[in-house]
């Protein structure tokens, strides 16, 4: 579940955090530059780019497991058996 929330999160908050570090060391060089609602409305709308992309890339790599049984993981006779999808019967 976090997995899946920062997987489309991190995307998201890159463009800020970027412009975060590039402020930050603009103003330790004696810069005098500072958030801006043009820059954030930027940073926004890469941002919500990056997250669909994500949301894109999720969709399409996962896979169908809507036909067929997932077995988990469990303990059989002293031994770890590992968690399996069984396709199901193809009528």
């Amino acid at each position: 579940m976090l997995r899946g929330i920062l997987f489309h999160l991190i995307p998201l908050l890159l463009p800020f955090i970027v412009y975060g570090v590039y402020l930050y060391f603009n103003k330790r060089a004696g810069g005098e530059k500072t958030w801006q609602g043009k820059s954030v409305a930027i940073a926004t709308i890469i941002g919500l780019i990056l997250m669909g992309a994500s949301l894109i890339t999720l969709a399409v790599l996962r896979e169908d497991t809507k036909e067929g049984v997932y077995t988990p993981a469990r303990f059989e006779d002293g031994k770890i058996i590992e968690p399996q999808f069984i396709p199901a019967e193809k009528k």
